[in-house]
């Protein structure tokens, strides 16, 4: 029975798939679609220019396609997306289908415009999830769209996987439309990954992602570096694996020159808006723990005074990220961090009045940083003095 009612499930999505309809849009025949895997929206003379890059069936199939491209880019100028969309018939019989649409990249000069209208439509059209991830270039969105990179067939699902390991470092953001929405109508400000295209090896081309891309409401404002990305996200308790890297503890001149690795397992962190004195502050309580990952110049490190000092020494470094990205978000005048949500929260009466003011006002209310960092004793490696 349950065989039954799963073959039953599969057929029915088969018939979902090539029946669905959207707007005026009538019957879908599965052959005769272009599977829209990612987008790239640039600005134009005519408003924008709309490339996708569409998975190629007959080319990825079991059998193989021969020397078929795995996949094909089409760009189509237009007034608004749904526009560019319509005339992208032009370039190919096949129409778009966006049920598949993993990642949409703007280009810098397209996201100082705005990036509300392109969502909106993706969020209103019923064809298109609002799941697929966002991502901003400083040069050209068709340029990365049009990018053979040779370690995907399709080239954009090698974006994918690189946006997908971005806790790694916790050094870039992971935001989908819905994210993007949901905080557009708060008083933080969406950060984004930033997209380069790279050279490896000569002519090999790939993707790198830098940082992160800050927007103010739904216009991009600056790039954050990888470092002030972090420090964001130590704030926001978003560091879920990292590498910290900093001086030794410089017992001698010898030991200026060289570095400890620490590695982070866990990070959590509280932010908390408070009243002193009539004025609103804010507190941010950031706990973290990890190990050594790597140093030649500690020894007896079970010693619990050689302990405390790689801790401050720990604590040091991330507190100086976050204070780099609280110096960066002050400058563009841009709450990354979600304090005013916190004081809309703890005092909505006085948030009421704050509101409108909040871009100035934060660049002005204090904020106090508490970091409590401990290694784990399970992991640490016992040196025995020579």
């Amino acid at each position: 029975m349950k065989k039954l009612m799963r073959t039953l499930s599969i057929l029915l999505i088969a018939i979902l798939l090539t029946t669905s309809t959207t707007g005026c849009w009538n019957r879908r025949e599965i052959e005769k679609l272009n599977f829209v895997l990612g987008a790239g929206i640039d600005t134009h003379p005519q408003g924008l220019l709309l490339s996708t890059q569409v998975a190629n069936p007959k080319a990825l199939g079991a059998k193989g396609g021969g020397d078929q491209p795995t996949f094909f880019t089409f760009t189509a100028t237009g007034q608004t997306v749904f526009d560019a969309i319509r005339k992208s018939t032009h370039a190919s019989q096949f129409k778009l289908f966006w049920a598949h649409t993993k990642v949409i990249i703007f280009s810098e000069e397209m996201a100082r415009k705005g990036v509300l209208p392109p969502l909106e439509y993706f969020s209103r059209d019923a064809e298109t999830r609002r799941n697929f991830l966002i991502a901003v270039t400083p040069g050209r969105a068709e340029e990365i769209l049009k990018m053979n990179v040779q370690t995907e067939k399709v080239p954009i699902l090698s974006l994918l996987e690189i946006l997908e390991l971005y806790t790694a470092t916790s050094t870039s953001p992971k935001v989908n439309v819905n994210d993007f929405l949901r905080t557009y109508h708060t008083s933080q400000s969406v950060m984004v990954p930033t997209v380069l295209k790279v050279h490896n090896q000569g002519t090999k081309v790939n993707y790198y992602l830098k940082g992160s891309s800050v927007f103010k409401k739904d216009r991009f404002v600056a790039y954050f570096t990888p470092i002030e990305t972090r420090g964001v996200f130590w704030v926001r308790g978003d560091v879920k694996s990292t590498i910290l890297v900093t001086n030794c503890l410089q017992a001698n001149e010898k030991e200026k020159l060289q570095k400890v690795s620490f590695e982070v397992f866990s990070s959590s962190a509280e932010t908390k808006a408070e009243k002193k004195n009539g004025k609103i502050t804010i507190t941010v309580k950031i706990k973290e723990a990890g190990n050594i990952a790597g140093s030649t110049c500690t020894k007896n490190e079970t010693d619990k005074g050689v302990l405390k000092k790689l801790e401050e020494l720990k604590a040091k470094k991330i507190k100086g990220e976050v204070n780099a990205a609280l110096k960066a978000a002050k400058k563009h005048k841009t709450d990354v961090f979600g304090f005013g949500e916190a004081i809309h929260r703890a005092y909505p009466k006085e948030w009421k009045a704050m509101e409108k003011d909040w871009p100035n006002l934060f660049t002005r209310i204090p904020i106090t940083i508490e970091v409590d960092s401990k290694i784990t004793a399970g992991a640490l490696i016992q040196r025995q003095s020579k």
